[in-house]
């Protein structure tokens, strides 16, 4: 237990850390962890290179990276630095460097139950640890924690006074992917046409991105030996959660959040 927490202490250290050479015209995609904004990546990337071809998520970073890419974020030749607006991956609370220099922002929420249920499958995997999810949904709250409750993380990005803000639903993403990512290129200003919409959203679908996990691995730091890419359905928490867990999860995570549709 002790070895878990050392390890979420060391996480907060590196998730509060600024994107290198941030720009007011970057576009933040944030969500709380496991919640879409990965897949989102591979739609973005896809619909607005598409040539690009299965990239790992290392390759991904020179296109739509993440905060930590820092290599591709500092290399004038990266594509992502030669467009009008980046969009730069993160996790982070609205609070501190988030507050101070994200701009814009999409921000992709999801059910909380289905993604702790999610992430807590993650973390087991990566850490080889074998925790219930009762006592991962009281850990992952702690403050020593990167991310924090989840309805603290949602409400705080709903609420956030943002000029450019555009809120998306993993729920609605898998009704209709091609609808969210459209809304999203839309807000970021991007033009593509039919054509490559549909294709990027078959290309990034959740059958492809695990064929390419399968095939070619994501080749990246505390990924490599997990399932990154696991079931991507709405409900499942149901199938993990006892009475308990969402007494707990209620306590510990905040309860529903009607505005946006989650109600239990």
């Amino acid at each position: 237990m002790l070895e878990h927490i050392k390890k979420l202490k060391n996480k907060l250290t590196s998730s509060t850390r600024a994107v290198p050479n941030p720009k007011d015209s970057d576009i933040y995609l944030v969500s709380y962890p496991k919640s879409g904004n990965t897949w989102m990546r591979y739609l973005l990337a896809y619909a607005l290179w598409p040539e690009l071809r299965s990239p790992d998520m290392t390759e991904l970073g020179s296109y739509v990276p993440s905060y930590s890419d820092k290599q591709q974020l500092l290399d004038p030749s990266s594509p992502c630095n030669k467009s009008n607006h980046r969009i730069v991956k993160e996790h982070f609370l609205y609070q501190g460097v988030a507050q101070k220099n994200a701009k814009r922002v999409i921000y992709i929420c999801r059910d909380g139950r289905d993604a702790i249920v999610s992430y807590w499958h993650f973390c087991n995997q990566r850490d080889g640890t074998s925790m219930s999810l009762g006592e991962f949904i009281k850990q992952s709250a702690l403050p020593s924690h990167s991310y924090g409750p989840w309805q603290e993380h949602v409400l705080g990005w709903l609420h956030a006074k943002l000029q450019h803000k555009l809120i998306i639903r993993y729920e609605d993403m898998l009704d209709n992917p091609e609808a969210c990512l459209k809304e999203a290129l839309n807000f970021a200003e991007f033009q593509v046409d039919d054509l490559t919409l549909k294709d990027a959203v078959y290309r990034a679908s959740f059958g492809s991105l695990k064929k390419l996990e399968q095939e070619k691995g994501f080749n990246y730091e505390g990924v490599n030996n997990v399932e990154f890419v696991r079931k991507g359905v709405a409900g499942g928490w149901a199938d993990h959660f006892s009475s308990e867990d969402l007494d707990l999860f209620d306590r510990y995570h905040g309860g529903p959040i009607p505005e946006l549709g989650y109600e239990w």
